[in-house]
């Protein structure tokens, strides 16, 4: 049974041969290869090469497009600053009012730089790991789009004190991140991980989820060609279960590490995949041997759930985790199967 076979073996709750695991190790095939990040988040073979280092090394049963959101906030004309450890930040915004954002030019898909960097790495993914590893395509959610053109604190003033603005900048989100997510299914990413950030209410008042969040986040999922993944970025998704579950086209979710993942199966039922719910940008704290118990509890956890893929959440691995507290994920997976046969 290969990656592809597994994963979606795991989809349907069917027998696999092994628990499917996946790391988020975007920014680690730059590690693995030796790449400076400046030209690793510029090229994509570059980016690529990274990623099938990363399935050399560890063999995790999905690899991911490049998870530089910034990438977006640049295409529609922010400035970002490139660091030498961590993907680029936003430094400069490329609109602070309701009226600046409506007055970009949309990037063109087929012709922004930024864009084509992304597409082209998921084509090469595609290409080199076809029929054998899915392809999960980064997608921010319109509401999580916009504080890339905007800055937080701008976006943040519009979503509670501006509805009809914030509702327009919603739309024209929108409209973007369905045609953006096709275009990476187009190119041949298997499935989409939409966050669902500001969608949040640990991050955003309740009071404007019902009338803006929700509902463009409904429309996107809606609107995309294939299932989707929403993934809780650097937030818990639990409490919200029960409003997410309800949005069309989501086939799973992927938790924070904080999350109860038998709590979230109680409140979700058999349908949906569980992906979770290891700390990806703390693991490098710890040991080996903490990451195997770790680890074996989780899938004790999850022993009897057929629809469970164990996960790193958040972002990235950080670069500084050791190679062995990597590995020690993947025999913590192959060591539990072999155990529970």
């Amino acid at each position: 049974m290969n990656s592809r076979e597994r994963v979606f073996a795991t989809v349907a709750g069917e027998a696999v041969d092994r628990r499917a695991f996946f790391l988020n190790l975007s920014l680690y095939g730059a590690r693995l290869t030796n790449c400076p990040l400046r030209h690793y988040y510029a090229d994509a073979t570059a980016y690529a090469d990274g990623q099938t280092a990363v399935r050399e090394a560890f063999q995790p049963d999905l690899l991911i497009s490049p998870f530089v959101f910034t990438a977006l906030g640049e295409a529609f004309g922010s400035r970002v600053r490139y660091l030498e450890e961590q993907a680029p930040n936003l430094v400069e915004p490329a609109a602070l009012t309701v009226q600046s954002f409506l007055d970009l030019a949309v990037p063109d898909l087929d012709a922004n730089p930024r864009l084509l960097y992304i597409r082209e790495a998921i084509r090469l993914l595609a290409s080199r790991f076809k029929g054998e590893v899915p392809i999960v395509g980064a997608l921010p959610a319109p509401m999580d789009l916009a504080p890339l053109v905007m800055g937080v604190e701008a976006w943040l003033e519009v979503l509670l004190f501006d509805e009809e603005g914030a509702r327009r900048i919603l739309d024209r989100c929108t409209e973007f991140c369905i045609r953006w997510g096709n275009a990476l299914l187009a190119d041949g990413a298997t499935l989409l991980a939409l966050t669902a950030d500001f969608s949040n209410s640990t991050l955003v008042p309740e009071r404007v989820l019902p009338g803006l969040t929700l509902p463009a986040l409904a429309n996107t999922t809606g609107g995309l060609k294939a299932p989707v993944i929403l993934h809780g970025g650097g937030c818990r998704l639990g409490h919200q279960l029960s409003q997410f579950k309800r949005l069309p086209n989501v086939l799973g979710f992927a938790l924070d590490s904080r999350d109860s993942l038998a709590e979230a199966r109680a409140a979700l039922g058999p349908g949906h995949v569980l992906l979770g719910n290891l700390d990806g940008p703390n693991l490098h704290r710890c040991s080996p041997v903490e990451v195997e118990e770790l680890c074996r509890r989780i899938l004790e956890d999850r022993a009897e759930d057929p629809r469970f893929i164990l996960a790193s959440s958040c972002a990235d691995l950080a670069l500084a985790t050791p190679v062995e507290t990597i590995q020690a994920v993947v025999e913590s997976v192959r060591t539990f199967l072999q155990v529970s046969r």
